[in-house]
């Protein structure tokens, strides 16, 4: 932690971690982070930058603030509230109960992330007690219970009036309430997860990423929601047949029926294997049911209440049979698992659990691995790092440490943050490739 300069403060949330040769401004709450230049750090503590360098710090207090890491003076982190006039608009709707208005765009990946989930959730959204007012483009869908004409061309262009705030975004409006804000997919998802008589706070919801996409918008044959421990809901896209969904619910029983769920983990057959999906990774191509359903049941474990002595990183990793684990980043998963037998062959298994918890020492030494499926070996130490080379130039150590520093899942407490940034310091990091870091696990032992 360092102490801010007068006229300079951290915005709610953020704390600053020491690197080494630097640092990183961390967003606690949301995933956002900067990497802060051992200059940079200087000028934070109170140093005046010199002349020359006037502009460079400039620029640094205009990103930092832009991402809503820093208040400079009196100023506030930008918001993107809607218009009091729009909002007023919303108000004066006299809508015969609730509505929920969302605009959405063709070319928005939320959006089609959104609507497969809304197909994959037809059943639950038929049988609404409530409307659900869908805008994209030039057309207008009503789901659940109707609402008078004049109405809906109200809420048709009151919505539309939404759109540039981004999308998925609309209003959530009931009768004798002030109509609310609903922007981004978290957001509109959450509240169709309460419109259907669930509860948004246990529910998983994950926003897609771009390969994610590719996996989720196609048809399924069913959607089975699983409740993990904690009482934490996941929905479970199928695709393959009855068989498959029997497979499934062979894991997660029956599965809570009649409330909407996004979908998190995808199941299909396509051929000869079982392939289990979280968004766009793959996790893994088992050969037989029964592989699948150990590696479902200990993805879903993973989706449990956290222990709070643990830190979860959002990243995936590897564990060797001889003892040892290395951290590596998620969309590498994907086609490491394609490797796997190979891998296997090397003496590594790749951990298909949603998230990696780490043990972190009190002082020094190494993090522990923990809850690893490898084995019988609950708890493996971490003895390094495999992380993705710039697109462009190179980074320093303590730029791919702030990298992975950044991985740690949100909300996220100071202590931990902090303990994490002094523990990643003892690791080696090896930079590279996918491809590169596949030869290296082929070739490496797992006591480097």
């Amino acid at each position: 932690m360092v102490q801010m300069r007068p006229g300079l403060r951290l915005a709610d949330g953020v704390i600053t971690a020491d690197l080494g040769r630097g640092g990183v401004l961390l967003d606690t709450a949301r995933p956002v982070a900067a990497f802060i230049a051992p200059m940079a750090m200087a000028w934070l503590q109170g140093k005046e930058p010199a002349a020359e360098d006037h502009a460079a710090y400039r620029q640094c207090l205009e990103r930092w603030s832009a991402a809503g890491l820093v208040q400079v003076g009196n100023t506030q982190p930008a918001l993107t509230p809607a218009p009091t006039r729009m909002r007023a608009q919303a108000d004066d709707v006299a809508v015969p109960h609730r509505v929920l208005v969302v605009v959405m765009s063709s070319e928005c990946g939320f959006c089609t992330q959104l609507s497969a989930d809304l197909a994959a959730n037809a059943s639950v959204m038929t049988r609404l007690n409530t409307s659900v007012l869908l805008l994209e483009d030039v057309r207008d869908d009503l789901l659940g219970l109707p609402v008078p004409p004049q109405v809906r061309a109200r809420l048709v262009a009151l919505g539309r009036k939404m759109a540039h705030l981004g999308t998925p975004s609309g209003w959530l409006l009931s009768p004798g309430s002030p109509a609310r804000c609903v922007v981004g997919f978290p957001e509109v998802s959450a509240e169709l997860v309460q419109l259907s008589g669930g509860n948004a706070v246990t529910t998983v919801i994950e926003a897609p990423t771009s390969c994610s996409l590719k996996v989720t918008e196609a048809p399924v044959d069913a959607l089975v929601t699983a409740r993990v421990n904690g009482g934490r809901a996941v929905g479970i896209a199928v695709r393959g047949g009855d068989d498959i969904v029997e497979l499934v619910r062979s894991v997660t029983g029956e599965g809570y029926q009649g409330v909407y769920t996004p979908v998190t983990l995808t199941v299909e057959r396509p051929q000869s294997l079982y392939l289990l999906y979280r968004g766009g990774e793959l996790l893994t191509r088992a050969r037989t049911a029964d592989a699948l359903r150990h590696t479902l049941a200990q993805v879903l474990t993973g989706y449990g209440v956290p222990n709070p002595s643990e830190t979860t990183l959002l990243c995936a990793a590897a564990v060797h049979r001889a003892g040892g684990a290395v951290l590596l980043p998620r969309n590498w998963l994907s086609d490491l698992v394609v490797h796997s037998t190979r891998l296997e062959r090397a003496g590594w298994r790749l951990c298909p659990r949603p998230f990696t918890t780490l043990r972190l020492p009190p002082s020094g030494g190494r993090p522990v691995l923990t809850g690893s499926p490898a084995g019988r070996e609950r708890d493996i130490p971490v003895n390094s790092i495999l992380s993705q080379s710039a697109s462009t130039g190179s980074w320093t150590r303590a730029q791919l440490l702030a990298q992975i520093v950044n991985w740690v899942h949100r909300p996220a407490t100071p202590d931990s943050v902090c303990s994490l940034a002094d523990t990643l310091q003892t690791l080696p990091v090896h930079v590279g490739t996918w491809r590169q870091a596949l030869d290296h696990l082929l070739a490496d032992s797992p006591v480097t």
